[in-house]
C-alpha cells in the first residue's frame, strides 16, 4: 500500500518558492507593461509628481523616524500613521470646548504640541532641523512648480459626488464644518480627513486643489511598511513585486489605492499598519502598546465595517488578561465617538448606514431563512473574479489558510488573528448583501473587501514565509515564542 503523503513534512527548499507562487500577477504586469509602453507615455509622465511624492515621503519618513525613537514604537510606520492620525484626534477634543477653530489653526496647534513634545524628549537639534527643511522644502516646491502638478485628478463617481466635498470642506473649513454640511449626513469622515492633512502638509493655499501627489505617497508609505516587518528579504522584495504589480497593473486599483481620494487605499493601509504595530508591540513591550491601542479605537469612527472590526478587536484584547489595561485605551474613540454625538454632533445622525435597517426584523430573517437573496453570493464572486489578480490573491489567502489549519499543527498566532478578522469582514459582508442590501448594486461589495488588501497580503506572506524557511520553532520566526503558542492553546 503506498504511503500517502505527508504534507506536514513536506520540504520546500527553495527560497524563491513564494516568489513563483505568485509569478503569474507579477507576469501578467509586465507584459501588460512593455505591451503598453511607448516613447509617448515616457514623455508625458510627470516627473514634477514624482518629485513631490518623493519629498513628502521624505518629511513623513524622517517625522516617524523620530516618534519611534521617543515613544519606544517598533516601526517607523507606526510613527507616520500616529502623527498622520494625531490631527483628527486632538481636533474631536478641542471640539467639546470650541467648535470655531479652522483646519489650518489645528494644523498649526498640532504641529506645535508635536514640536513641544519632541524637545522636552530632548530631539538632537540636527533631527529637528532636517524635519522643519524638509517642510519647508516640500511647501516651496509644490507653490513654486504648482501648474506642473498633477491637481483634482480623477473626480469622478463617489470622489465627486461624496470624497472630494468633505476633504475640501475640512481642508478650506473644519472638520465640524463638513459634518455640519455634509453630502451625506452620517457619512464618516475619517478618511476625509486623513486624506485632508496630506493635503495640508504638502500645500497650504486659499483654494483646494487635490494633489496627486498627496496620495500617490501611499505607495511609498506601504513599501517603507514591507520592509519594516518581520519578513525574509525575499519575503519583502517578493511582497513589494506583488503590491506594485497589482496596483499598477490596473487602473481601477490605482485609483482606488494611490491616485483619488477614495477611502480604500488609506484604509487599507493605516489599518494594516496600526494591526501589525499592535501584534508585534505587544509581543515585545506591551506597555508601549497603549498608544497604539488609542489608535485602533478611533478606527471606530471610519468606514461601517472598519468600524465593527475595531469594536470586535478591542473587545478580544479586554477579554484576554496579559492585554487588557492596554486595551481600554481602545475604547476611547469608541467613547468619543458617542460622546460627539450626544454634544457637539447632537444635530447630526450617527450612522448614515444603519438609520434605515430594522435589526430585528433582519435578525429573524438570518435565523429562519426568509428574504435572503443567496444568489448575490454568487454574483459578488463572478465580479471578483473580472479582476483576475485580485481574485487571485484572494484564492491564495483562503488556500495558505486551509492547508496552514488543516495540515500544519503548529499555532500561527498572529496569522490567525489577522486572518480571523478578513474572514469576518467577508462575512460580514456577504450577510449584508444577500439580507439588508440584497437590492443593492453589487459591485461595491468588492471595495469593501479590498479595506482589507494590505492586510490579506501581509497575512499570505507571513504563512508562506515560515512554510518556505521552515522556522516555525527557531529564534527567528515571527510566531515562534512559547509564549505565542501557551496563550493560544
Amino acid at each position: 500500500m503506498k504511503k500517502s503523503l505527508d504534507l506536514k513534512n513536506f520540504s520546500l527548499n527553495n527560497k524563491n518558492y513564494i516568489f513563483l507562487i505568485f509569478s503569474p500577477i507579477v507576469v501578467n504586469f509586465l507584459l501588460n507593461s512593455f505591451r503598453d509602453i511607448s516613447t509617448s507615455k515616457i514623455k508625458t509622465f510627470n516627473y514634477y509628481d514624482l518629485f513631490s511624492t518623493l519629498l513628502l515621503f521624505l518629511f513623513l519618513f524622517y517625522i516617524g523616524k523620530n516618534i519611534k525613537s521617543k515613544l519606544n514604537l517598533l516601526y517607523k510606520s507606526t510613527g507616520i500613521v500616529m502623527y498622520l492620525l494625531s490631527f483628527f484626534i486632538i481636533d474631536n477634543l478641542i471640539l467639546f470646548f470650541y467648535t470655531e477653530l479652522n483646519h489650518i489653526q489645528v494644523f498649526f496647534i498640532v504641529n506645535l504640541l508635536w514640536i513641544s513634545f519632541l524637545i522636552y524628549r530632548k530631539t538632537k537639534f540636527i533631527d529637528l532641523l532636517v524635519i522643519l527643511l524638509t517642510f519647508i522644502f516640500l511647501n516651496q516646491y509644490n507653490i513654486y512648480f504648482l501648474q506642473y502638478l498633477t491637481r483634482n485628478k480623477n473626480i469622478i463617481g463617489d470622489v465627486k459626488d461624496v470624497h472630494f466635498e468633505h476633504v475640501k470642506n475640512i481642508y478650506l473649513e473644519s472638520y465640524f464644518y463638513s459634518m455640519n454640511s455634509p453630502v451625506l449626513e452620517g457619512y464618516p469622515q475619517f478618511i476625509a480627513y486623513f486624506q485632508a492633512v496630506l493635503n495640508r502638509i504638502s500645500i497650504s493655499q486659499i483654494e483646494f486643489e487635490h494633489l496627486s501627489s498627496s496620495i500617490n505617497v501611499l505607495y511609498l508609505l506601504t513599501i517603507l511598511l514591507i520592509y519594516e516587518i518581520n519578513l525574509s528579504n525575499i519575503s519583502k522584495f517578493t511582497l513589494s513585486v506583488v503590491f506594485t504589480s497589482l496596483i499598477f497593473n490596473s487602473d481601477w486599483l490605482q485609483i482606488l489605492f494611490v491616485d483619488s481620494l477614495m477611502a480604500e487605499g488609506s484604509l487599507s493601509y493605516l489599518f494594516c499598519t496600526v494591526l501589525v504595530s499592535l501584534i508585534d508591540q505587544i509581543k515585545q513591550t506591551p506597555k508601549n502598546s497603549r498608544s497604539i491601542f488609542l489608535l485602533l479605537g478611533f478606527f471606530y469612527l471610519s468606514k461601517q465595517f472598519i468600524s465593527i472590526l475595531t469594536l470586535l478587536i478591542v473587545i478580544y484584547f479586554i477579554l484576554k488578561k496579559s492585554t487588557r489595561m492596554y486595551a481600554l485605551f481602545g475604547f476611547i474613540g469608541f467613547l468619543l465617538k458617542e460622546l460627539s454625538y450626544e454634544s457637539y454632533f447632537s444635530n447630526l445622525i450617527k450612522n448614515y448606514h444603519m438609520k434605515e435597517i430594522d435589526f430585528i426584523d433582519t435578525f429573524f430573517d438570518l435565523l429562519l431563512f426568509r428574504d435572503l437573496k443567496f444568489e448575490n453570493f454568487r454574483t459578488i464572486i463572478d465580479n471578483l473574479y473580472i479582476d483576475k489578480p485580485i481574485s487571485v490573491i484572494f484564492f491564495i489567502f483562503f488556500i495558505t489558510f486551509i492547508v496552514s489549519q488543516t495540515f500544519y499543527r503548529f499555532n500561527y498566532t498572529d496569522v490567525n488573528f489577522f486572518a480571523s478578522i478578513i474572514l469576518i469582514n467577508y462575512l460580514l459582508i456577504f450577510t449584508l448583501y444577500i439580507s439588508i442590501w440584497r437590492n443593492m448594486e453589487l459591485e461595491s461589495p468588492i471595495r469593501y473587501m479590498l479595506n482589507l488588501l494590505h492586510l490579506n497580503l501581509f497575512a499570505e506572506f507571513y504563512l508562506l514565509n515560515d512554510y518556505v524557511n521552515k522556522n516555525t520553532f527557531t529564534k527567528n520566526s515571527h510566531y515562534d515564542t512559547e509564549k505565542d503558542l501557551k496563550i493560544n492553546e
